[in-house]
């Protein structure tokens, strides 16, 4: 039986079908699996997905802070204990020599000790335990010797201790290392995230954070210009920034004043300034500007300092957020108003924003 050449030729699947009408229309049809894709995030899902990897930017670097705070304490230990150290090693150098001055008398008038030039020579376990023998010696000899044995003890615990304190150190600076490497992948993960957007995307994405921000802001002027007209008071200009300061003077006056030169200096991660900051080092920087040293972190701020009721709250204040009572990983800048002047993300500049656009922990005053 001859088979026909109809049933020789393969037949058209119904995709290369489709395929080809779709070319010939001049439009594009999506191949199954393409059409199987997740949906694209909308706007407000990708800002929860960026505002997520952001808190967790936030954590690793008050983690950070924290290594890097600890190791910076943990090196002046150390270089405390290896100062002691080496006048501990000078005293004992004074000491072994009366000691020789000692044995070289004995040796000249014949009597010396032989159990004076080994213990010389022991170590500060067989020195503390030979008292018995030590009564053998002259009364100035033993007093010498008994002190050589405490010296050695002493260097010996010393050492231990820089030891010890450098062995934790080292567990610092790796737990600082891993939680930079973390923030560098979340900022990373975040990026990607904005990248995978169409430029009109970002554009709506950009222009939403604006609005929120700004809308909060003017909130906060609104309700205070409310309040001042009412109690029939009035506040100071903050110049160029359109945000109303009220009075203040003192450190706080200083460290307000620094805060708002910084404006627009971008966030960096671990920084203390000058050329960027992270929250908790805008903070700091601005209250050393004011000569008021304060902790380094923004936990060990909320928790070194003196805490007060957010009624109470003044320009100058600190401003604690996301946590609780025991951890927060972010600060700002009291000013007035229901505002704050923070460090808030990567990729941001230090800016004024609203209190209210914020989870508040709590309030405290350094000075």
């Amino acid at each position: 039986m001859t088979v026909t050449a109809r049933h020789r030729r393969p037949r058209a699947t119904r995709y290369s079908k489709l395929a080809v009408g779709a070319a010939a229309a001049g439009t594009m049809v999506l191949v199954p699996s393409v059409a199987k894709a997740d949906p694209q995030p909308t706007i407000d899902q990708v800002k929860t997905q960026l505002d997520k990897l952001y808190q967790q930017a936030a954590d690793a670097n008050e983690a950070y802070n924290t290594a890097k705070d600890a190791q910076g304490k943990l090196q002046q230990q150390v270089d405390g204990i290896n100062k002691e150290m080496s006048a501990e090693q000078a005293s004992m150098a004074q000491t072994q020599t009366r000691l020789g001055g000692l044995a070289a008398a004995q040796y000249r008038s014949g009597n010396i000790d032989p159990t004076l030039q080994i213990m010389v020579q022991a170590d500060p376990g067989t020195l503390l335990n030979m008292s018995a023998t030590i009564d053998r010696v002259t009364a100035n000899g033993a007093d010498t010797l008994k002190l050589l044995a405490q010296q050695k003890a002493d260097l010996a615990a010393k050492a231990k201790e820089a030891a010890d304190k450098m062995a934790l150190l080292d567990r610092n600076t790796k737990d600082a290392e891993a939680k930079k490497k973390q923030f560098d992948g979340d900022v990373t993960k975040a990026q990607n995230l904005l990248n995978s957007l169409q430029a009109d995307q970002r554009a709506a994405l950009e222009a939403q954070r604006a609005r929120e921000q700004a809308a909060a802001v003017q909130a906060a002027k609104d309700a205070a210009a409310k309040q001042t007209a009412s109690s029939g008071s009035t506040g100071g200009s903050s110049g160029s920034t359109s945000v109303s300061i009220p009075p203040v003077s003192g450190r706080a006056a200083a460290a307000v004043a620094f805060a708002k030169s910084q404006l627009g200096k971008p966030y960096i991660f671990g920084a203390t300034g000058p050329g960027g900051y992270d929250c908790s080092g805008l903070t700091q920087a601005a209250w050393k500007a004011a000569g008021v040293t304060i902790p380094r972190t923004a936990t060990a701020q909320m928790q070194g300092l003196r805490a007060i009721p957010a009624s109470s709250a003044q320009p100058g204040d600190l401003v604690f957020f996301y946590g609780d009572s025991s951890y927060v990983n972010h600060v700002g800048m009291y000013i007035g108003n229901g505002l704050v002047i923070h460090a808030p993300r990567p990729g941001s500049t230090v800016s004024v924003a609203a209190v209210s656009t914020m989870p508040v922990v709590s309030y405290a005053r350094p000075a």
